[in-house]
């Protein structure tokens, strides 16, 4: 199925499925767990490398403890373009990208992300399910800081919060629960602060390496520019990483058993020649 552009009330949409809706459904679907759109992967102001999930869920389950992230596509050039969404991965255990049915197809993607199609008639189909992977812990953990201190209202009492929510509390009550939330949410702040303290000092102690690190890694890319092999360390696409795996699987393969035992003796003579060097000179 070719897939259509049409416009209506200046809305483009692709067979009529546009990107609200399909927040809808997978609201909708997911009405008995946490589910947060637009979600941020921390604070807006000053923050580097700020990723913005079109939906993350955090389903109500300890066994395992499940998030899952939602990237919806209603464009294909949207998605030739998008590079950022590899960001994703480090924030949920399942990512699913989301689109019209036809937009996007499981070859187009990696084998552990997932894909779901929207039908012209408004459901949700699984064309091919997500691979369970771990996020990033410390990433994680600042997208449920922001979740906390953005998105979420804390309660005192969730059974007193169930039964007002179907029953008309008296106004002495109401002001009791606002109070209780307002300590509540002044205590949160105290750990989310102390928390937050811990954090940084963690994220200090990696930046530490950071040099170090990236050093490595241009070293290691001029030390396969000299095999012959061309790779970009700036370029964030999975399809490149992939060609370049394959490229040095390739040249592993080709060396057969008499070149290696020959680099071998050649690295024995080598080492020998560089202790009678340093021998020699230590006489002077």
């Amino acid at each position: 199925m070719q897939p259509s552009l049409i416009k209506q009330k200046e809305v483009w949409s692709v067979n009529g499925v546009t990107s609200s809706q399909i927040v809808s459904l997978l609201e909708t679907k997911h009405s008995k767990d946490v589910f947060i759109p637009e979600c941020k992967n921390g604070e807006t102001w000053g923050a580097k490398d700020l990723l913005r999930l079109d939906a993350w869920v955090l389903l109500r389950t300890y066994r395992p403890l499940t998030t899952i992230g939602y990237e919806i596509k209603v464009s294909h050039s949207d998605f030739d373009n998008d590079q950022k969404w590899v960001g994703y991965l480090d924030l949920c255990h399942l990512f699913y990208f989301v689109c019209p049915a036809g937009l996007i197809r499981s070859t187009d993607i990696p084998s552990s992300v997932g894909l779901i199609w929207v039908s012209t008639s408004g459901k949700l189909h699984t064309k091919k399910k997500a691979t369970r992977t771990e996020p990033d812990i410390q990433k994680q953990h600042k997208l449920l800081i922001y979740s906390l201190m953005s998105r979420s209202q804390i309660v005192a009492n969730m059974m007193e919060a169930n039964y007002f929510s179907n029953n008309e509390p008296d106004r002495l009550q109401v002001y009791r629960d606002a109070i209780g939330r307002a300590r509540e949410r002044k205590e949160l702040a105290y750990f989310v602060k102390s928390h937050i303290k811990e954090i940084a000092e963690e994220v200090r102690k990696k930046e530490l390496n950071f040099d170090n690190r990236e050093y490595q890694i241009k070293l290691f890319e001029e030390r396969l520019a000299r095999l012959g092999i061309v790779w970009d360390s700036n370029v964030n696409d999975w399809r490149d990483r992939t060609r370049v795996a394959n490229e040095i699987d390739i040249m592993g393969k080709s060396i057969d058993e008499t070149t290696l035992r020959n680099m071998e003796t050649a690295g024995k003579q080598l080492s020998e020649l560089v202790s009678v060097i340093k021998k020699y000179r230590a006489m002077k």
